[in-house]
């Protein structure tokens, strides 16, 4: 009856290891699921942060360029309006001496008609 027992209680324990290894196996595997279920999420997130980033680079170079090809165009404006502003100058310039030279060829002429009149004799 003793031996029974034993036999009995080394049974039981027997069988209490193999649940108690069936649960560890058990709890191991959902651990391993629990974690890859895990990584694949952030690596999700991590990945997802990597094209967002590219994108933004991509995009500050794109702004970049456009800047820069702006201030081009802007250089080329302000060169344009200058040199327009120097042509009107010169307009200007052109126009007063060419009023300067019509007050001097009437005052010319004036002359000329006076000493024409007192050397004229009537």
């Amino acid at each position: 009856m003793f031996n029974s027992l034993i036999e009995e209680h080394q049974q039981k324990q027997a069988a209490l290891r193999d649940e108690n290894e069936k649960l560890r196996k058990a709890a191991l595997n959902s651990v391993a699921e629990v974690t890859e279920c895990l990584v694949d999420t952030l690596n999700s997130d991590v990945s997802e942060c990597f094209r967002t980033q590219k994108q933004i680079e991509l995009e500050s170079r794109k702004l970049q360029a456009e800047a820069l090809r702006f201030s081009k165009q802007t250089q080329q404006w302000i060169n344009m309006v200058s040199t327009f502003d120097k042509s009107l100058k010169e307009i200007g310039d052109f126009e007063n001496w060419v009023k300067t030279m019509e007050w001097d060829m009437q005052t010319v002429a004036t002359a000329l008609e006076r000493v024409h009149q007192s050397t004229d004799p009537k």
